[in-house]
């Protein structure tokens, strides 16, 4: 078969490249099918743009398979309105973080045949054999969800134990090079940086979080003898110098992590740095992973407490206490390591004072940086189907861009805060308090998005205050 895959428009691609489809290429038998990517984010092409619709046009694909977040969802759509407009009987199928968390709603769209939820490296390529036969039996697909009879059939997902019999990405197909050069850095200033998955699943109930609905609850991880042929592939193959784990819970099996350190210290790589820019779970760290860690090429650490607040914390299901953050991050920065914190703020049920706890656990911990986020309610999340029960949001409601200063939902008790006012003033108290610190804050966020956001939060507080 002739398989296109469409990363649509919308992703930041300073942060965020198509890993997701270099695993389905990889993972695919290329002697029997012929497989394109159209990077429309790398390129820049509106799904309504006639060089899209023309390369669709003259590959002529049997399927076209797209891959979304919540805030690339709508565009996603309009690309399969363009796919079935040139012709209605190429298959259509959609996976990724949305598909995966908001499955009924999203198949609402009649230009969607299927759609995946979970983890498609190893279940796809069974799809597409299933779809091959005169009469094909879905329910031989897991995670596969299809109409049948005016039902919504939805396969229970499949999350394999043995992930290292998932080939690894292949980095040519998802012109990995094309996006070094357009500026892709992950939280650093190194050139040659690449993604890489090293465990997968989510064992924690936060309730704003996705990671669990995509990856299931077990944390698997792949092999320290497949991760350091991946690692000596991206080194040696595709000069690469820093690799950016880009999991969640890299630390959550300790022993793993430093096993994993030791075979990196191991290889004796010249220059080479790691980092784990999703954040890790502070509390799944000791001194000597720390160490080790430092040792292997950490030079940073993101960690990710999400708030001062005890009330906002019980509320999230975090399990956090935060009064164990500061010395958390004095055993980080002993070790060594630069340490930046993930927070929310407009979180439901937050006021003014919770906001505050906030702000001044971001004082004590003495953070390198920080990410002050806006709340943002993720489809399929335990908490957006809490607000849509209690009417405080539209079900269908869709997150807004992260870098513009706007809010997609703010609760009642805090719809006086001037949010972008706020966070500009704390970001200019952490450059000036250390003021040493500025050029590795410049690290942590391509300069010229810090310029853009900036001016995208002033525009708002501007905005908020007429």
């Amino acid at each position: 078969m002739k398989i296109l895959f469409i990363w649509p428009k919308g992703f930041n691609t300073n942060y965020v490249l198509p890993l997701a489809f270099g695993y389905l290429t990889s993972n695919l038998d290329q002697k029997k099918h012929n497989i394109k990517i159209i990077d429309c984010s790398l390129r820049k092409l509106d799904a309504d743009t006639p060089e899209l619709r023309m390369e669709i046009s003259s590959f002529r694909p049997d399927v076209v398979g797209i891959s979304c977040w919540s805030t690339t969802y709508p565009e996603a759509v309009k690309i399969l309105e363009t796919v079935k407009s040139i012709n209605k009987d190429i298959i259509t199928i959609m996976g990724g973080v949305h598909a995966t968390t908001y499955p009924d709603r999203t198949m609402e769209h009649k230009e969607i045949d299927f759609l995946f939820r979970g983890e498609a490296d190893l279940l796809f390529p069974v799809f597409l054999d299933e779809l091959a036969k005169e009469h094909p039996n879905y329910e031989n697909v897991p995670g596969l969800a299809y109409r049948s009879h005016d039902s919504l059939i939805k396969n229970p997902p499949e999350y394999r134990d043995n992930i290292d019999e998932i080939n690894w990405a292949d980095y040519d197909a998802i012109e990995l090079e094309e996006y070094i050069e357009s500026g892709y850095r992950l939280h650093t200033s190194i050139k040659r940086n690449a993604p890489v998955w090293v465990t997968r699943g989510c064992p924690y109930r936060c309730t704003f979080c996705t990671a669990p609905l995509q990856n299931g609850k077990k944390v698997r991880k792949h092999s320290v003898k497949y991760m350091m042929k991946l690692v000596r592939y991206l080194y040696d193959e595709k000069n690469v110098r820093q690799i950016n784990i880009v999991d969640d819970n890299f630390t959550f099996h300790t022993e793993y992590a430093k096993e994993f350190c030791r075979a990196i210290i191991g290889l004796d790589l010249k220059d080479l740095q790691f980092s784990t820019p999703n954040g890790i779970r502070m509390q799944r760290t000791d001194k000597e992973l720390l160490q080790l860690m430092k040792e292997a090429g950490w030079r940073s650490l993101i960690i990710a407490p999400e708030s001062g607040s005890r009330n906002v914390l019980k509320k999230m299901q975090k399990d956090l206490d935060p009064d164990i953050v500061p010395d958390k991050v004095k055993e980080i920065r002993e070790a060594g390591l630069k340490c930046s914190g993930f927070f929310i703020i407009g979180y439901p049920d937050e006021t003014l004072e919770d906001i505050n706890a906030t702000i001044n656990l971001i004082k004590k911990c003495r953070l390198n940086f920080f990410f002050l986020n806006n709340f943002q309610p993720l489809p399929g999340t335990p908490l957006y189907e809490e607000l849509v029960r209690k009417g405080e949001i539209e079900d269908g409601l869709m997150p807004r861009n992260y870098s513009d200063g706007v809010r997609a939902y703010t609760p009642e008790s805090l719809r006086a805060v001037n949010f972008p006012k706020l966070v500009l003033k704390l970001y200019l108290n952490l450059a000036l308090r250390d003021p040493l610190n500025i050029p590795y804050m410049i690290t942590q966020v391509n300069p010229r998005m810090i310029a853009e956001k900036v001016w995208a939060n002033v525009k708002q507080m501007v905005l908020h205050r007429g």
